[in-house]
């Protein structure tokens, strides 16, 4: 049985459009995070069952029983009740390995507006102060804990009314039980326990903060934490103080609601951090991250869709006056993006975003196939060091995208003095064209600066590619007696590097057009293509509408948005060629 008491979970199908990381809630349609699996007997062994037996006064195998519930609901005075999605969330990201540690270093809890964050982050903060949080022994296999004998439980945000709100929350759910039994003295910026336990406000100041032996440390309003506002700072702070815990006992928890994409907040950087834990691109799994979001096809002004939408984002709050949030979602003073971010808890366009982010995950096809000697065109983004390496291919027969290889900079100290590997890509290209059958191939040997250094890391590479492939591609990526098969270097300074650039922003237009109006592109869902599409910002030119990066120095790459516009040409530019071949054989003898 589980932690919310049913024997069974819904069925979560699994829609083409789905993204990895993802699942469907069939009642509601929502999009869902949390990975709550399909099997109860898959369940992970965890001290969240007699968590919320203490929140409600019963005893747990170390602890016992009180004298009545010991959290109330800070405005009716009713005993807590946890809703189902939030006994979900208790169970996984209080779920303990067989060795004793955490299953999870750091969550993050993203929600709609009033979908009741404040709240449960104060319940978190009395049970991380007062709770059976420190593992004692396996008993018969099961996790049993104790509380801890001093707890230090740290609330940060952007500002401090923010975070006194969870501390006035948190006080107000303490039950009068609760008060005789741990002699509570709570305050606007401090609450004490006669057990030595404290909740506190994790102060703007980063020197007085730092060092503090936090047992707990929770971010609240993680999307306005940013460079500029300091709010960076405090965060990197709490990070630090849970990460020297002994054990890694003590962990961060955010919440949240939607981040504005490009603004480079706390929210944003926990997010891409989950984009490539779910990419397969970090060693461990460790960051939980729930968010219930609405599907990203529906629209805000139609007036069923935002209804439907309304529904899905708030399917876990059942005290929500939903016909209020539609009217609010609505206001003309409220922007499309606000709304979309504070009401269907999605990802919004930002203003300067090349594409709607939110219509390009709607045309992912990750179950689309692929088949062996299927005609392709691809684009390899080359990089030295700083931006990624990506390489893209678009099916001849209806430009569906799909991820080939993405190789970038390690983070922390295993990134120090990287260089792509070289040997590495050489060899998926060649897997490339073993696999399927290439039509056009180009290589841009530079970013888009001038930047000779990089274009003569991968030269020597470019010509190999252009002597081996120069009879089985189609067509040339820059024809002429002088050209090469594959190199499409669009360095301005390059002979024909204007027209290049011309050809690449003309088909970042029909790209951008064919995500945001006619709904006529597929791609596979990759998570880091999604990533660096999403962060893909729009370049005027002298010939259009380009896409590059927020700033030359950004740290959030696009590179395979970069490759997959230069894959899309490249299927374009033969296709108008006329040119074209019969299906290889696969080689298998009948």
């Amino acid at each position: 049985m589980s932690t919310d008491g049913s024997t069974e979970v819904e069925d979560r199908p699994a829609p083409a459009e789905l993204l990895p990381g993802y699942s469907v809630e069939l009642d509601t349609g929502a999009w869902l995070t949390l990975p709550w699996p399909e099997r109860l007997e898959d369940l992970p062994a965890s001290l969240g069952p007699d968590i919320i037996r203490w929140c409600a006064g019963l005893s747990t195998p170390l602890v016992p029983a009180g004298e009545g519930p010991r959290l109330r609901h800070h405005l009716t005075g009713a005993p807590w009740e946890f809703t189902l999605g939030q006994r979900r969330f208790l169970h996984l990201w209080y779920a303990v390995r067989p060795d004793g540690r955490w299953l999870y270093r750091s969550g993050v809890k993203r929600g709609a507006k009033g979908t009741g964050k404040d709240p449960f982050m104060g319940a978190i903060a009395l049970i991380e102060a007062l709770g059976p949080v420190v593992l004692a022994d396996f008993a018969g296999g099961r996790p049993v804990a104790v509380p801890h004998r001093m707890a230090l439980v740290q609330i940060g945000a952007n500002s401090e009314a923010q975070a006194k709100d969870v501390l006035r929350v948190a006080n107000g759910i303490i039950s009068h039980e609760l008060r005789l039994e741990y002699f509570v003295d709570d305050g606007i910026t401090r609450t004490q326990f006669g057990n030595g336990s404290t909740i506190e406000l994790l102060t703007r100041s980063e020197r007085s903060s730092e060092g503090d032996p936090s047992t707990a440390v929770l971010l609240n309003e993680t999307h306005h934490m940013t460079q500029s506002s300091g709010g960076q700072a405090l965060a990197a702070v709490g990070r630090r103080n849970a990460g020297k815990s002994p054990g890694g006992r003590a962990r961060v928890l955010e919440a949240t609601n939607a981040h504005m994409p490009g603004e480079e907040s706390a929210a944003e950087d926990s997010y891409n951090a989950w984009q490539k834990q779910v990419a397969g691109q970090t060693r461990r799994v460790d960051i939980l991250y729930d968010s219930r979001e609405a599907p990203p096809h529906l629209r805000l002004h139609v007036e069923p869709e935002l209804e439907e939408g309304i529904r899905a984002a708030y399917g876990d709050s059942p005290w929500t006056d939903q016909e209020r949030i539609r009217d609010e979602a609505q206001d003309p003073r409220t922007s499309v993006a606000d709304s979309i971010r504070f009401y269907f808890n999605a990802l919004p366009t930002n203003e300067f975003s090349w594409i709607d982010p939110r219509k390009f995950d709607a045309l992912a096809a990750a179950d689309a196939v692929v088949g062996d000697q299927e005609p392709i065109a691809m684009f390899l983004d080359c990089s030295k060091s700083e931006d990624a390496t990506a390489l893209m291919a678009s099916r001849i027969s209806d430009g569906h995208v799909m991820t080939l290889g993405v190789w970038q900079r390690p983070h922390g100290d295993r990134g120090a003095g990287w260089l792509a590997p070289r040997s590495e890509v050489d060899a998926r290209v060649r897997w490339v064209f073993d696999t399927y059958d290439v039509w056009w191939f180009g290589v841009d040997p530079s970013p888009a600066r001038d930047d000779e250094t990089e274009a003569q890391y991968w030269a020597a590479l470019v010509d190999e590619w252009h002597r081996d492939f120069r009879d089985q591609v189609l067509l040339w990526a820059t024809p002429g007696p002088t050209g090469s098969s594959v190199a499409f270097d669009m360095r301005m300074s390059t002979p024909g590097g204007q027209d290049r650039n011309r050809l690449f922003t003309e088909h970042a237009e029909l790209t951008a057009l064919a995500i945001d109006e006619e709904g006529a592109l597929s791609h596979d869902g990759d998570p880091r293509l999604r990533v660096h599409t999403h962060n893909a910002r729009r370049r005027p030119n002298r010939w259009g509408v380009s896409l590059g990066k927020q700033s030359r120095d950004s740290k959030r790459l696009v590179d395979c948005a970069v490759a997959m516009v230069g894959a899309r040409l490249g299927r374009r530019l033969v296709l108008n060629s006329g040119k074209t071949r019969k299906k290889k054989r696969s080689g298998v003898v009948w």
